[in-house]
């Protein structure tokens, strides 16, 4: 029963899927990152089957780009790019860390982040382009695009789990305040999943989207660190946005090189 409300919880947050109610409790909050993969695995399926069901796939090129952009939007509500929007006009502040934590709290949001989630957004918008518009590709690119759904969030729990946090407050810190064994373990589960239907599907593009990640990965951590101390909430979005739109962008470029 208790994995069922962990469950409910990690769409609940994550997600605008639906969910039953039911009054929270400590543990549930604790546990909320155990099935943050499966909100990237829901991204995934309707990618999927937007892109290769017969029916769907016949809808103009422009639209199904469009739409596949607009999945993780719609099934998230945007819930890590408030995180991200925040980060970023934290970053461009150039301010002290302590000033730089106060920003991320702030509820407004400034110029910079406008700026820098259009940029991301272009640069997304034009890596999905590319690889829904190359010639080689097929079941197993549009598998691997949405596969990253699920690594990123498979990454961004164990991170923000296993990392330093910045504030002894907050979301993320009663998420991952206990050992989290359990939830761990999970994460590590979906994340090998995932890898292995990339390396399944196409090992070279895998292997591009594997780097991708793990070099942003590293960067994340190290910058996270040095400007925050370590890892909030919002650091989690902005990890995610970016690392999503890096394994694109990689998979794009391999399928335009070979």
């Amino acid at each position: 029963m208790k994995i069922f409300r962990y469950l409910a919880v990690s769409f609940s947050l994550y997600s605008k899927i639906p969910m039953p109610r039911f009054t929270w409790r400590e543990d549930d909050m604790a546990h909320s990152l155990m099935f943050f993969p499966l909100v990237g695995a829901v991204i995934a399926a309707l990618i999927y089957v937007l892109n290769r069901a017969p029916a769907l796939a016949a809808l103009p090129v422009a639209l199904r780009i469009i739409l596949t952009i607009l999945i993780p939007v719609a099934v998230t509500g945007g819930f890590h790019l408030d995180g991200f929007m925040d980060t970023e006009d934290a970053l461009c502040s150039f301010a002290s860390r302590e000033k730089k934590l106060e920003i991320l709290k702030d509820p407004h949001i400034g110029a910079f982040a406008v700026i820098s989630l259009v940029k991301y957004l272009l640069i997304y918008a034009a890596a999905v382009t590319a690889i829904l518009l190359s010639e080689k590709s097929g079941t197993s690119q549009v598998l691997i695009l949405g596969m990253t759904f699920v690594i990123s969030r498979s990454l961004s729990g164990l991170t923000s789990i296993m990392l330093k946090k910045a504030k002894k407050e907050g979301m993320l810190f009663n998420e991952s305040k206990n050992r989290q064994t359990l939830s761990k373990i999970c994460l590590c589960m979906f994340l090998t999943a995932a890898l292995l239907i990339m390396f399944l599907s196409n090992a070279l593009c895998g292997a591009a989207v594997t780097f991708a990640f793990a070099l942003c990965t590293v960067v994340y951590r190290h910058r996270a660190y040095k400007e925050f101390g370590g890892v909030t909430g919002d650091t989690a979005g902005y990890f995610l946005t970016v690392s999503e739109t890096f394994a694109a962008v990689a998979l794009a470029v391999v399928l335009y090189l070979t």
